[in-house]
Protein backbone atom coordinates (compact mmCIF):
# COMPACT_ATOMS: atom_id res chain seq x y z
CA UNK A 1 0.00 0.00 0.00
CA UNK A 2 1.13 3.08 -1.07
CA UNK A 3 1.16 5.98 1.60
CA UNK A 4 0.28 9.48 -0.06
CA UNK A 5 1.75 12.69 1.91
CA UNK A 6 -1.16 15.23 2.72
CA UNK A 7 0.38 18.33 3.53
CA UNK A 8 -2.00 21.41 4.25
CA UNK A 9 -1.37 24.40 5.75
CA UNK A 10 0.69 25.14 8.95
CA UNK A 11 -0.05 27.24 11.80
CA UNK A 12 2.23 30.31 11.06
CA UNK A 13 0.91 30.09 7.37
CA UNK A 14 -2.65 30.93 8.66
CA UNK A 15 -1.54 33.37 10.99
CA UNK A 16 0.49 35.26 8.43
CA UNK A 17 -2.38 35.36 6.32
CA UNK A 18 -4.95 36.62 8.28
CA UNK A 19 -2.61 39.21 9.59
CA UNK A 20 -2.22 40.37 6.00
CA UNK A 21 -5.65 40.78 5.27
CA UNK A 22 -6.59 42.28 8.46
CA UNK A 23 -4.11 44.74 7.87
CA UNK A 24 -5.67 45.33 3.98
CA UNK A 25 -9.10 45.71 5.29
CA UNK A 26 -7.56 48.39 7.76
CA UNK A 27 -6.15 50.15 4.70
CA UNK A 28 -9.43 49.95 2.94
CA UNK A 29 -11.76 51.03 6.21
CA UNK A 30 -9.75 54.13 6.75
CA UNK A 31 -9.76 55.51 3.04
CA UNK A 32 -13.36 55.00 2.53
CA UNK A 33 -14.01 56.61 6.12
CA UNK A 34 -11.44 59.64 5.43
CA UNK A 35 -13.07 59.77 1.47
CA UNK A 36 -17.07 59.44 3.33
CA UNK A 37 -16.36 62.50 5.48
CA UNK A 38 -14.50 64.48 2.23
CA UNK A 39 -17.46 63.76 0.12
CA UNK A 40 -20.35 64.75 3.15
CA UNK A 41 -18.72 68.27 3.53
CA UNK A 42 -18.45 68.62 0.27
CA UNK A 43 -22.12 67.76 -0.29
CA UNK A 44 -23.26 69.98 2.34
CA UNK A 45 -20.98 73.34 1.33
CA UNK A 46 -22.55 72.68 -1.90
CA UNK A 47 -26.15 72.72 -1.01
CA UNK A 48 -26.01 75.74 1.33
CA UNK A 49 -23.62 77.62 -1.89
CA UNK A 50 -26.39 77.14 -4.45
CA UNK A 51 -29.19 77.50 -1.96
CA UNK A 52 -27.47 80.77 -1.15
CA UNK A 53 -26.83 81.50 -5.15
CA UNK A 54 -30.96 80.34 -5.61
CA UNK A 55 -31.81 83.17 -2.75
CA UNK A 56 -30.16 85.74 -5.03
CA UNK A 57 -31.96 85.33 -7.37
CA UNK A 58 -35.55 85.03 -5.89
CA UNK A 59 -34.87 88.40 -4.15
CA UNK A 60 -33.87 89.53 -7.42
CA UNK A 61 -37.01 88.39 -9.61
CA UNK A 62 -39.71 89.17 -6.77
CA UNK A 63 -38.03 92.68 -5.20
CA UNK A 64 -37.67 90.94 -1.71
CA UNK A 65 -34.88 91.35 0.56
CA UNK A 66 -33.34 88.25 1.94
CA UNK A 67 -31.74 87.02 4.94
CA UNK A 68 -29.95 84.25 6.32
CA UNK A 69 -29.34 83.33 9.64
CA UNK A 70 -26.32 81.19 10.33
CA UNK A 71 -25.51 79.16 13.77
CA UNK A 72 -23.16 76.68 14.16
CA UNK A 73 -25.51 73.73 13.34
CA UNK A 74 -27.42 74.98 11.09
CA UNK A 75 -29.10 77.70 9.12
CA UNK A 76 -32.40 79.40 7.87
CA UNK A 77 -33.59 81.60 5.39
CA UNK A 78 -35.19 84.91 6.41
CA UNK A 79 -37.19 87.39 4.00
CA UNK A 80 -37.93 90.79 5.31
CA UNK A 81 -41.29 91.85 5.73
CA UNK A 82 -41.26 95.58 4.91
CA UNK A 83 -45.15 96.38 6.04
CA UNK A 84 -44.07 95.27 9.77
CA UNK A 85 -40.63 95.88 9.37
CA UNK A 86 -39.57 92.92 10.72
CA UNK A 87 -37.76 88.85 9.41
CA UNK A 88 -40.06 86.42 9.05
CA UNK A 89 -38.97 82.83 8.44
CA UNK A 90 -39.44 81.16 5.02
CA UNK A 91 -42.24 79.06 4.41
CA UNK A 92 -41.01 78.09 0.99
CA UNK A 93 -39.95 74.29 1.08
CA UNK A 94 -35.96 75.11 -0.32
CA UNK A 95 -35.82 77.68 2.05
CA UNK A 96 -37.40 75.92 5.32
CA UNK A 97 -34.69 75.45 8.31
CA UNK A 98 -31.59 73.05 7.78
CA UNK A 99 -30.19 71.20 10.63
CA UNK A 100 -26.48 70.11 9.73
CA UNK A 101 -25.35 66.50 9.94
CA UNK A 102 -24.48 66.25 13.77
CA UNK A 103 -20.56 65.98 13.14
CA UNK A 104 -20.56 68.65 10.69
CA UNK A 105 -20.71 72.36 11.69
CA UNK A 106 -20.36 75.96 10.30
CA UNK A 107 -17.84 79.01 11.08
CA UNK A 108 -17.37 82.31 10.01
CA UNK A 109 -13.64 82.85 8.95
CA UNK A 110 -12.70 85.33 11.59
CA UNK A 111 -9.79 87.13 9.37
CA UNK A 112 -12.34 89.64 8.44
CA UNK A 113 -14.65 91.95 9.92
CA UNK A 114 -17.91 90.02 9.77
CA UNK A 115 -19.40 88.88 13.49
CA UNK A 116 -18.73 85.53 15.32
CA UNK A 117 -21.56 83.20 15.74
CA UNK A 118 -22.88 84.20 18.85
CA UNK A 119 -26.19 82.75 20.72
CA UNK A 120 -28.64 85.42 19.86
CA UNK A 121 -31.28 86.36 21.73
CA UNK A 122 -33.22 86.60 18.42
CA UNK A 123 -32.73 83.80 16.07
CA UNK A 124 -34.60 85.80 12.67
CA UNK A 125 -31.75 88.31 12.79
CA UNK A 126 -30.10 87.48 10.02
CA UNK A 127 -25.58 87.59 9.36
CA UNK A 128 -26.12 87.74 5.77
CA UNK A 129 -28.60 90.21 3.89
CA UNK A 130 -29.50 89.45 0.53
CA UNK A 131 -31.36 92.65 -1.45
CA UNK A 132 -33.60 93.03 -4.31
CA UNK A 133 -30.69 93.76 -6.58
CA UNK A 134 -28.74 90.84 -5.49
CA UNK A 135 -25.72 91.94 -3.95
CA UNK A 136 -25.29 90.63 -0.26
CA UNK A 137 -23.37 90.93 2.61
CA UNK A 138 -19.61 89.93 1.78
CA UNK A 139 -18.83 86.69 3.75
CA UNK A 140 -16.04 83.67 4.21
CA UNK A 141 -17.90 80.53 6.28
CA UNK A 142 -16.07 77.14 7.17
CA UNK A 143 -17.78 74.15 6.86
CA UNK A 144 -15.92 71.36 8.97
CA UNK A 145 -16.23 68.00 10.37
CA UNK A 146 -15.03 67.58 13.52
CA UNK A 147 -13.54 64.01 13.15
CA UNK A 148 -11.49 64.70 10.10
CA UNK A 149 -9.40 67.68 8.58
CA UNK A 150 -11.43 68.03 5.87
CA UNK A 151 -12.57 72.16 5.55
CA UNK A 152 -14.73 73.45 3.00
CA UNK A 153 -14.03 77.30 2.18
CA UNK A 154 -17.39 79.34 0.89
CA UNK A 155 -16.83 82.56 -0.10
CA UNK A 156 -18.36 85.53 -1.86
CA UNK A 157 -17.42 89.32 -2.07
CA UNK A 158 -21.09 90.09 -2.02
CA UNK A 159 -21.40 91.01 -5.46
CA UNK A 160 -20.32 87.49 -7.29
CA UNK A 161 -21.48 84.21 -7.20
CA UNK A 162 -20.61 81.93 -3.78
CA UNK A 163 -17.82 79.79 -4.30
CA UNK A 164 -16.56 76.92 -2.82
CA UNK A 165 -13.13 75.85 -2.03
CA UNK A 166 -11.31 73.16 -0.68
CA UNK A 167 -9.39 74.30 2.42
CA UNK A 168 -5.09 75.25 1.36
CA UNK A 169 -6.74 75.21 -1.93
CA UNK A 170 -5.00 78.33 -4.83
CA UNK A 171 -8.46 79.61 -4.23
CA UNK A 172 -9.57 78.68 -7.80
CA UNK A 173 -13.56 78.56 -8.11
CA UNK A 174 -15.05 75.16 -6.98
CA UNK A 175 -16.99 74.38 -10.02
CA UNK A 176 -20.21 72.02 -9.46
CA UNK A 177 -20.09 70.09 -12.03
CA UNK A 178 -16.05 68.69 -10.73
CA UNK A 179 -18.00 66.54 -8.20
CA UNK A 180 -19.51 64.44 -10.61
CA UNK A 181 -16.29 63.77 -12.34
CA UNK A 182 -14.13 62.93 -8.69
CA UNK A 183 -17.24 60.76 -7.86
CA UNK A 184 -16.74 58.52 -11.11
Amino acid sequence: MSHKSQRGFTLLELLVTLVIVGILITFVAVSFTTNSYKHEIRAEANRLAQRIELARRVATTHNETWGLSISTSGYRFLKFDPSNEEWIESEERLFQNYDLPIHISLEFDGNLDIPALIDKYNEHEPEMVIVPGGEMTPFVLNCQHEHSDQTRVLESDGLNDVEVFEMNDEREPYSFDEDDEEDE
